[in-house]
């Protein structure tokens, strides 16, 4: 019976244990059965014997099933479970019946007797050993049900219940959970090596890897995400990022490659002469694997093939020439392109406009269905870049920055985006925007997403239509006939009559009428210009050369403006404190990784994109674009001011035909001069009056936005994100405004005489705004 008993632990099936589990009130048939041959001490402990026999055929046939399970780690724990534990197992039920058939004096007593309790004392630490392995083994199911739900197993889930099992307090239950969590991640790390080491999502094992690709993604930055469900406990934040960015980043070099030669050549390749040291690297990791290790491990892996790999097919010089187009080109810190764009803009909508048919007054300068070709686009930009050549011909023109701002920027109608609500386009009757258009062969796409393209498209479309309000309203002081006019007497003899001097008179009085009942229309646009001017000075002074300031220092490698990613004290400083730890399993890379990762990463495209990225996100905020009642305020305004200049324009045109009439005697049997005068003059009034409510809504909005900041009301996101993200042992915190203290200041005087000075004939404010 030991023999059957042996043979019934080792995995086989026996009729043994029915017999003995049979109740006592069995038939009168069956009552020469097992049981009468067995005392109730030697059941109980057949029963745990039992026990043993049934938990190893269920942890074989479960273990057995496991390996139709998707998950590559719960078939590599099952067939760990199958070949090494039980393993060990069927070597203990070998050792003891070697133990009996050598009449081994610890199971064999007198008479040949094997006591059954010698037995079950020897195999009774494997009750607990097996019940721990049935319980791993539940789930390495492929669809396990728990409770009313059915939960399929996952690599990340069962790598989190082996790292809480090795902290149980039993020695032998820790010892197989550190054996099979040390299986469980090595195929792990099997299937995420193919991304750290070349950056491809694998084909097999992806139902555990964490690194997904986003199909609605159209930059190459954001082209995968971390999935938090499939993150094992061992790969912390800080190591999921490094393991995101290496593997994209060699994702972007494949790709690179690819669209510039066509087909990926291993010579040509720069991060395939690095896989191997960075194979070593991985292969000299110790399992179970330690989290901060292995985060020192990626960040290095990710600092070399930035440093070494993407800063050859990417320079920072090529970088820098990017950036400086974006500051002159799309920022408007080069003023004459401005100027040189709303001109010849304005150029080609008069000349189309000169062909159409006279308007109503509620729709002048309102040119909406005037719609422009991509010809007459690319004809405004190209003529804006010649200004530009021709106007510094003689100066120190950058021509390696002009030229590859002619390359790379277009002039197109504004595109479907994120964004497209807030778009403020007033260049063209036409929405348009600037846009950056990066050839497919060429690496900037490394550093400037899509998402960033369109929202420095948006950007200059902003920051433009507030300049071409500006000029606008600055040229309408060029009208001095219209504005100020003293009519001089006739030519002698006339003169001299009375005549003469009466119509002298009548046109001086005349005259005078006109300034007066325009007086205050001139007030309304001298306090638009005001909030123009001053809001454009905030925006071009103070926040954008500020922002680029501070992103400029952290680029040259200025600490102003960065915070050191661990705090700062008088002690002397240690290998940890400064930042060596990083280097940590690195001995195998020789020369080919440096102490970069002491210094500031400036090599570091991808780290220079990202905090690029930040810095793009600071500055919208800080210029008022990414909140909608201002913007929509502001495009109120912006409109109404083109259709008051309108009127101003076409006022003047009414007066001259007016002035012909009644001095001359020239009729137009087709036109109602004084009719039409009267309607200009109450659509004025109109839009004054919807001017000066905008401007005053404007200045409250803007000291909204100060009570937000002061009181802390206002999410700042921005700094959140750069408080979590460490580039190259810095972290690059961008410029934000404090307040706006200073242009509420300055915007008060508007707010404050808005009803000031006012009398029937417009005096009094209007004295102080009507300046030359």
């Amino acid at each position: 019976m030991l023999h059957e008993i042996l043979l019934s632990l080792s995995g086989l099936q026996s009729p043994i244990w029915n017999q003995e589990r049979e109740p006592d009130n069995a038939e009168a048939a069956e009552a020469r059965s097992f049981n009468q041959y067995v005392s109730p001490p030697e059941r109980a402990m057949l029963d745990t014997l039992g026990h043993l026999h049934d938990l190893h055929i269920k942890i074989r046939d479960g273990a057995a099933r496991s390996a139709t399970n998707p998950s590559m780690v719960c078939r590599a724990v099952g067939s760990s479970i199958i070949d090494a534990h039980l393993g060990r197992f069927m070597e203990e039920i070998l050792k003891v019946e070697a133990l009996m058939l050598k009449k081994d004096a610890g199971f064999v007593g007198a008479y040949d007797i094997v006591p059954l309790s010698t037995v079950v004392a020897e195999f009774a630490p494997w009750a607990r050993r097996l019940e721990w392995l049935w319980s791993v083994v539940q789930r390495l199911e492929p669809a396990s049900r728990r409770g009313n739900r059915t939960r399929a197993a996952s690599g990340a889930a069962l790598l989190a219940f082996l790292e809480r099992e090795t902290r149980t307090g039993y020695a032998d239950i820790e010892d197989m959970a550190v054996a099979l969590l040390e299986v469980a991640q090595r195929t792990w790390m099997r299937t995420a090596s193919l991304w750290i080491l070349s950056g491809k999502v694998p084909a097999y094992g992806v139902e555990d890897f964490c690194i997904t690709a986003n199909p609605t993604s159209s930059s190459t930055m954001n082209a995968f995400s971390i999935d938090p469900a499939l993150t094992p406990p061992f790969v912390n934040p800080g190591a999921a990022r490094a393991l995101l960015s290496a593997g994209s980043a060699l994702n972007q070099l494949r790709s690179q490659n690819l669209s510039a030669t066509g087909s990926l050549q291993s010579s040509e390749d720069p991060s395939l002469l690095l896989m191997p040291i960075h194979a070593r690297v991985l292969q000299s990791l110790s399992y179970p694997l330690d989290p901060l290790l292995f985060e020192n491990v990626l960040s290095s892996i990710h600092q070399s093939i930035s440093e070494n790999a993407l800063s050859q097919i990417l320079p920072r010089t090529m970088v820098m020439q990017l950036l400086q187009v974006i500051l002159r080109y799309m920022l408007l810190d080069h003023g004459e392109f401005a100027v040189s764009l709303v001109a010849h803009a304005d150029e080609r909508v008069s000349n189309r406009q000169s062909r159409t048919v006279a308007r109503p007054v509620r729709k002048t300068g309102k040119l909406d269905d005037l719609s422009m070709q991509d010809v007459e686009l690319n004809g405004i930009l190209n003529k804006a870049m010649s200004d530009l050549a021709a106007l510094q011909a003689d100066d120190d023109l950058d021509y390696d920055i002009w030229s590859l701002a002619k390359r790379l920027l277009s002039l197109r109608p504004a595109a479907e985006t994120p964004h497209r609500s807030r778009l403020i386009s007033t260049l063209l009757p036409t929405p348009t925007s600037l846009c950056i258009t990066i050839p497919p062969s060429s690496p900037l796409h490394i550093f400037l997403s899509a998402q960033d393209a369109q929202m420095y498209a948006v950007l200059n479309a902003y920051l433009l239509s507030i300049r071409r309000a500006g000029l606008h309203l600055s040229e309408l002081w060029k009208l001095s006939y219209h504005r100020r006019c003293y009519p001089a007497p006739v030519a002698p003899p006339r003169s001299f009559s009375r005549t003469g001097q009466a119509s002298t008179a009548k046109r001086r009085l005349r005259n005078a009428e006109r300034t007066a009942r325009t007086r205050r229309h001139w007030t309304c646009a001298s306090k638009a210009l005001f909030m123009i001017n001053e809001l454009q000075a905030y925006l071009q002074g103070e926040v954008i050369q500020c922002s680029w300031t501070r992103f400029e220092k952290w680029i040259e490698g200025d600490d102003t403006g960065t915070s050191s990613s661990s705090t700062r004290s008088s002690r002397p400083g240690t290998a940890s404190s400064a930042g060596l730890s990083k280097t940590t399993g690195l001995s195998y890379m020789g020369d080919n990784i440096t102490d970069s990762t002491r210094r500031h990463g400036l090599n570091d495209p991808r780290a220079l994109a990202e905090a690029h990225h930040l810095y793009l996100q600071a500055l919208s905020e800080a210029l008022f674009f990414t909140d909608d009642n201002f913007t929509g305020a502001l495009q109120s305004l912006l409109s109404r001011i083109d259709h008051l200049i309108a009127l101003f324009s076409r006022l003047q045109t009414v007066w001259e035909s007016l002035d012909l009439q009644e001095d001359e005697g020239v009729l137009d049997a087709f036109a109602n001069h004084a009719q039409d005068e009267q309607e200009v003059l109450a659509e004025m009034d109109r839009t004054r009056d919807a001017i000066e409510a905008t401007l005053l809504e404007l200045v409250q909005l803007i000291r909204e936005i100060e009570k937000e900041k002061r009181s802390g009301l206002a999410t700042n996101t921005v700094i959140e994100k750069a408080s979590t993200l460490g580039l190259g042992g810095t972290k690059f915190v961008p410029w934000q405004a404090r307040s706006v203290d200073r242009l509420i200041m300055k915007l008060d005087s508007l707010a404050g005489r808005q009803d000031e000075g006012k009398d029937e004939t417009g005096t009094g404010i209007g004295d102080f705004y009507d300046d030359e």
